[in-house]
């Protein structure tokens, strides 16, 4: 019987805003002997934190300096990694696949996740927006980490979908350790395995159940995933010369009537550009409703950050949305 192995690697050094170091190398590999019957074995870890450590410090020392006029005594994380996949069939090689990606986050706000270095624009500020600059009437635009925090709040309580939410399938993650997926690969490769024989050698990889994988890494969305928020109905307009666009939302505590407070990250955007909240707002609101609110897309899809209910990230593609709420109605007093 043909004997199958797939490899899997990720390698990452990530920068904190203060500059400090962490490490990620991960290898783990799935076998099979016969179809069907895989399971996971250990493999020796990589060797390239080296490179990944030099591409993650020149980003952070680049990024650093650009933005320290406006994040004052805040910075930027930056993740540099590398992931590979390899496919052994009775000892030999069938498949190499390997990419490098750079991640770029203020706080729970994506800059910036793809591949080669950080664009210019990777910063979307000019300078610093202190709180008393938001007006009451200034509209409110929930960015992708946002709105991905709102639908898993409505998910946690209802316990499952949120309203208007897809069924199926999940969406992909845009955060390159998460993407398990293998080409369509002749049989005379893989010694006759089908398609759905080698794709259970991805979900036993990413199956967080079977391998206990730290924040970051590529096994957190694979078992048990939420759908997101379905916005697609929603139509497409250009965003208001003026607005307060809420960045991240992280849920604070309830009222004694029941109300979320939540602490949000944001920006306020006007006709001299976009300035960076200098601290953190008090938003109150019911996650429901603040979804309802939703009115129109700003923009495509890009990445953002939510996190599960133990505080792990779940990276997706989201939109920016404008909604019916102005910052008199969404502020906490």
């Amino acid at each position: 019987m043909t004997a199958i192995r797939v490899v899997r690697r990720h390698t990452a050094v990530r920068v904190s805003p203060t500059g400090r170091e962490s490490r990620t190398d991960l290898v783990l590999r799935a076998e099979s002997g016969a179809p069907g019957e895989w399971r996971l074995a250990a493999h020796p870890a990589d060797t390239e934190g080296a490179d990944q450590a030099g591409r993650a410090h020149a980003a952070w020392r680049v990024l650093a300096e650009k933005s320290r006029p406006v994040l004052r005594e805040d910075g930027l994380l930056v993740e540099a990694g590398r992931t590979g996949t390899e496919i052994e069939c009775d000892g030999r090689t069938v498949l190499t696949r390997d990419r490098a990606y750079l991640l770029v986050r203020d706080g729970d706000h994506v800059l910036h996740l793809g591949d080669g270095a950080a664009p210019e624009d990777a910063l979307p500020w000019v300078r610093a927006a202190d709180p008393d600059e938001i007006r009451a009437d200034d509209p409110v635009l929930f960015g992708p980490s946002a709105l991905l925090a709102l639908t898993a709040a409505v998910q946690e309580a209802r316990g499952g979908s949120a309203p208007g939410a897809r069924t199926a399938p999940p969406a992909v993650s845009p955060y390159p350790p998460h993407d398990l997926s293998l080409p369509l690969l002749p049989p005379e490769l893989t010694g006759g395995r089908t398609r759905a024989d080698l794709d259970q050698a991805c979900e036993l990889l990413g199956d967080p159940a079977l391998w206990l994988v730290p924040h970051g890494t590529f096994g957190e969305f694979a078992a048990g995933d939420r759908p997101d928020a379905d916005t697609g109905r929603l139509p497409v307009t250009a965003p208001p010369p003026r607005a307060l666009i809420v960045d991240s939302l992280a849920p604070r505590a309830r009222t004694t009537d029941g109300v979320l407070d939540w602490t949000a990250a944001y920006r306020v955007r006007d006709s001299t550009g976009t300035g960076r909240g200098t601290g953190p707002l008090r938003l109150r609101g019911v996650p429901a409703e603040l979804l309802a609110a939703a009115e129109a897309h700003h923009g495509p899809r890009r990445p953002g950050l939510g996190r599960d209910p133990i505080g792990r990230a779940r990276y997706r593609l989201a939109p920016t949305v404008g909604t019916s709420l102005n910052a008199s109605r969404t502020l906490a007093p």
